[in-house]
Protein backbone atom coordinates (compact mmCIF):
# COMPACT_ATOMS: atom_id res chain seq x y z
CA UNK A 1 0.00 0.00 0.00
CA UNK A 2 1.42 3.83 -0.56
CA UNK A 3 -0.13 5.88 2.15
CA UNK A 4 0.33 9.39 1.74
CA UNK A 5 0.27 11.87 4.73
CA UNK A 6 -0.47 15.57 3.95
CA UNK A 7 -2.07 18.55 5.37
CA UNK A 8 -2.68 22.43 3.72
CA UNK A 9 -0.10 24.66 5.30
CA UNK A 10 3.24 23.77 7.15
CA UNK A 11 4.08 22.98 10.67
CA UNK A 12 0.97 20.53 10.90
CA UNK A 13 2.94 17.78 12.05
CA UNK A 14 3.03 15.88 8.60
CA UNK A 15 6.68 14.77 8.75
CA UNK A 16 6.35 13.52 12.96
CA UNK A 17 3.45 11.31 11.94
CA UNK A 18 4.57 9.96 8.74
CA UNK A 19 7.39 8.92 10.83
CA UNK A 20 5.48 7.55 13.16
CA UNK A 21 3.23 5.55 11.00
CA UNK A 22 6.29 4.13 9.16
CA UNK A 23 8.17 3.45 12.65
CA UNK A 24 5.28 1.56 14.37
CA UNK A 25 4.50 -0.38 10.90
CA UNK A 26 8.13 -1.63 11.47
CA UNK A 27 7.47 -2.54 14.77
CA UNK A 28 4.35 -4.83 13.52
CA UNK A 29 6.78 -6.63 11.50
CA UNK A 30 6.35 -4.92 8.30
CA UNK A 31 8.92 -4.00 5.89
CA UNK A 32 8.41 -0.23 5.16
CA UNK A 33 9.43 2.49 2.47
CA UNK A 34 9.67 6.04 4.10
CA UNK A 35 9.56 8.21 0.99
CA UNK A 36 10.71 11.99 2.20
CA UNK A 37 9.28 14.80 -0.36
CA UNK A 38 10.00 17.72 2.35
CA UNK A 39 13.46 17.19 2.94
CA UNK A 40 13.18 17.19 6.85
CA UNK A 41 12.87 12.92 7.66
CA UNK A 42 16.62 12.69 7.76
CA UNK A 43 17.22 15.18 10.79
CA UNK A 44 13.69 13.98 12.48
CA UNK A 45 15.37 10.26 12.38
CA UNK A 46 18.81 11.24 13.01
CA UNK A 47 20.03 9.59 9.65
CA UNK A 48 23.27 10.57 7.75
CA UNK A 49 23.01 11.16 4.02
CA UNK A 50 26.28 9.54 2.27
CA UNK A 51 24.86 10.71 -0.82
CA UNK A 52 22.73 13.46 -2.32
CA UNK A 53 20.51 11.65 -4.76
CA UNK A 54 16.44 10.70 -3.71
CA UNK A 55 13.27 10.68 -4.71
CA UNK A 56 13.41 14.23 -6.49
CA UNK A 57 16.13 12.36 -9.01
CA UNK A 58 14.53 9.38 -9.81
CA UNK A 59 11.21 11.21 -10.74
CA UNK A 60 13.68 13.15 -13.20
CA UNK A 61 15.04 10.33 -14.89
CA UNK A 62 14.23 7.32 -16.67
CA UNK A 63 14.82 4.78 -14.74
CA UNK A 64 12.62 1.70 -13.05
CA UNK A 65 11.64 0.88 -9.72
CA UNK A 66 14.08 -1.65 -8.95
CA UNK A 67 16.14 1.73 -8.52
CA UNK A 68 14.77 2.80 -5.62
CA UNK A 69 16.36 0.77 -3.55
CA UNK A 70 19.89 1.77 -4.63
CA UNK A 71 18.69 5.46 -3.52
CA UNK A 72 17.38 4.13 -0.13
CA UNK A 73 18.90 4.34 3.54
CA UNK A 74 18.14 2.10 6.05
CA UNK A 75 16.60 3.24 8.99
CA UNK A 76 16.56 0.14 11.34
CA UNK A 77 15.79 -3.37 10.31
CA UNK A 78 12.82 -2.99 8.76
CA UNK A 79 12.70 0.83 7.44
CA UNK A 80 14.13 2.32 4.42
CA UNK A 81 14.08 6.43 4.28
CA UNK A 82 14.01 7.46 0.58
CA UNK A 83 15.23 10.94 0.97
CA UNK A 84 14.05 14.00 -1.22
CA UNK A 85 17.77 14.06 -2.91
CA UNK A 86 18.70 17.16 -5.06
CA UNK A 87 16.48 16.71 -8.34
CA UNK A 88 14.96 20.19 -8.06
CA UNK A 89 11.42 19.27 -6.94
CA UNK A 90 9.03 16.06 -7.26
CA UNK A 91 8.60 17.24 -10.47
CA UNK A 92 4.65 17.08 -12.30
CA UNK A 93 4.54 14.32 -14.40
CA UNK A 94 1.98 11.98 -13.32
CA UNK A 95 2.84 8.69 -14.79
CA UNK A 96 5.96 8.88 -12.99
CA UNK A 97 4.27 9.70 -9.69
CA UNK A 98 1.70 6.32 -10.57
CA UNK A 99 5.21 4.56 -11.37
CA UNK A 100 6.47 5.06 -8.10
CA UNK A 101 3.25 4.34 -6.37
CA UNK A 102 3.24 1.10 -8.38
CA UNK A 103 6.63 0.21 -8.45
CA UNK A 104 7.31 1.01 -4.16
CA UNK A 105 4.75 -1.52 -3.27
CA UNK A 106 6.17 -4.18 -5.37
CA UNK A 107 9.41 -3.97 -3.27
CA UNK A 108 8.15 -3.05 0.16
CA UNK A 109 5.18 -3.98 2.27
CA UNK A 110 3.99 -0.28 2.67
CA UNK A 111 5.23 2.72 1.03
CA UNK A 112 4.83 5.69 3.47
CA UNK A 113 4.91 9.28 1.83
CA UNK A 114 5.50 12.56 3.52
CA UNK A 115 4.32 14.62 0.79
CA UNK A 116 4.32 17.88 3.48
CA UNK A 117 1.71 20.83 2.01
CA UNK A 118 -0.36 19.94 -0.78
CA UNK A 119 -1.79 22.94 -2.96
CA UNK A 120 -5.06 23.66 -4.77
CA UNK A 121 -5.38 22.07 -8.36
CA UNK A 122 -4.36 18.70 -10.08
CA UNK A 123 -1.23 20.04 -11.30
CA UNK A 124 0.60 20.73 -8.16
CA UNK A 125 2.69 18.03 -8.18
CA UNK A 126 2.70 16.99 -4.57
CA UNK A 127 -1.19 16.36 -5.37
CA UNK A 128 -0.50 14.29 -8.22
CA UNK A 129 1.57 11.97 -5.77
CA UNK A 130 -0.96 12.25 -3.42
CA UNK A 131 -3.74 11.18 -6.20
CA UNK A 132 -1.43 8.34 -7.05
CA UNK A 133 -1.68 6.34 -4.12
CA UNK A 134 -3.82 4.04 -2.21
CA UNK A 135 -4.47 6.00 0.78
CA UNK A 136 -3.85 9.20 1.78
CA UNK A 137 -4.40 11.21 5.24
CA UNK A 138 -4.88 14.86 6.00
CA UNK A 139 -3.49 16.56 9.02
CA UNK A 140 -4.82 19.45 10.42
CA UNK A 141 -4.79 21.96 12.96
CA UNK A 142 -7.32 23.91 14.86
CA UNK A 143 -5.87 26.67 12.95
CA UNK A 144 -8.57 29.37 10.98
CA UNK A 145 -5.88 29.78 8.22
CA UNK A 146 -5.12 25.89 7.58
CA UNK A 147 -8.68 24.96 7.82
CA UNK A 148 -9.68 27.39 5.36
CA UNK A 149 -6.46 26.39 3.35
CA UNK A 150 -7.68 22.86 3.65
CA UNK A 151 -11.51 23.52 2.19
CA UNK A 152 -10.10 25.02 -0.77
CA UNK A 153 -7.77 21.68 -1.72
CA UNK A 154 -10.89 19.77 -3.18
CA UNK A 155 -8.66 16.53 -2.03
CA UNK A 156 -10.57 13.40 -1.63
CA UNK A 157 -8.75 11.83 1.58
CA UNK A 158 -9.56 8.72 3.35
CA UNK A 159 -8.53 10.17 7.08
CA UNK A 160 -8.30 13.41 9.05
CA UNK A 161 -6.36 13.62 11.60
CA UNK A 162 -6.93 16.59 14.15
CA UNK A 163 -3.36 17.88 16.14
CA UNK A 164 -5.52 20.01 19.04
CA UNK A 165 -3.61 22.31 21.14
CA UNK A 166 -5.26 24.12 24.04
CA UNK A 167 -6.30 27.74 23.58
CA UNK A 168 -8.04 27.70 19.86
CA UNK A 169 -11.30 28.87 19.01
CA UNK A 170 -12.04 25.86 17.10
CA UNK A 171 -13.10 22.84 17.43
CA UNK A 172 -13.17 19.06 16.28
CA UNK A 173 -16.68 19.74 15.12
CA UNK A 174 -15.56 22.86 12.82
CA UNK A 175 -13.50 21.18 11.37
CA UNK A 176 -15.36 18.53 10.31
CA UNK A 177 -18.04 20.83 8.63
CA UNK A 178 -14.98 22.63 6.65
CA UNK A 179 -13.84 18.55 4.98
CA UNK A 180 -17.41 17.84 5.46
CA UNK A 181 -16.31 14.36 6.90
CA UNK A 182 -15.50 12.88 10.12
CA UNK A 183 -12.22 13.43 12.00
CA UNK A 184 -10.72 9.82 12.44
CA UNK A 185 -7.67 10.73 15.18
CA UNK A 186 -6.97 12.93 17.33
CA UNK A 187 -3.59 13.62 19.33
CA UNK A 188 -2.40 16.77 21.73
CA UNK A 189 0.80 18.69 20.89
CA UNK A 190 2.45 17.48 23.68
CA UNK A 191 5.88 18.58 25.49
CA UNK A 192 6.91 15.10 25.10
CA UNK A 193 6.74 14.60 21.83
CA UNK A 194 8.72 18.03 20.78
CA UNK A 195 11.18 16.40 23.19
CA UNK A 196 11.93 13.05 21.33
CA UNK A 197 11.72 14.90 18.22
CA UNK A 198 14.29 17.92 19.42
CA UNK A 199 16.88 14.97 21.06
CA UNK A 200 16.93 12.38 18.32
CA UNK A 201 14.94 9.86 20.02
CA UNK A 202 11.73 9.58 18.23
CA UNK A 203 13.12 6.12 16.86
CA UNK A 204 14.88 4.82 19.85
CA UNK A 205 11.56 6.00 22.33
CA UNK A 206 8.29 6.60 20.50
CA UNK A 207 5.74 8.86 22.48
CA UNK A 208 3.10 7.07 23.92
CA UNK A 209 0.55 10.02 22.41
CA UNK A 210 1.92 9.13 18.90
CA UNK A 211 1.81 5.38 19.16
CA UNK A 212 -2.07 5.51 19.71
CA UNK A 213 -2.67 7.81 17.05
CA UNK A 214 -0.85 5.49 14.58
CA UNK A 215 -2.88 2.77 15.87
CA UNK A 216 -6.05 3.86 15.71
CA UNK A 217 -4.65 4.51 11.92
CA UNK A 218 -3.43 1.43 11.37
Amino acid sequence: MFWSFCSAKGGAGVSVLAATVALRAADRGQRVLLVDFGGDQPDLLGVALESAAGVSDWLGADVGADSLAALSVPVGEAIDLLPLGGGGGVGTNPARAVELAVGAVDLWDLVVADVGVVQPGPFDPRHVVVTAGDRTTLVVRSCYLGLKRAGRLALSVDDVVEVTEGGRALKTVDIEGVLGQPVDARVAVDPMVARAVDSGLLTARLPRPLRRVADVLA
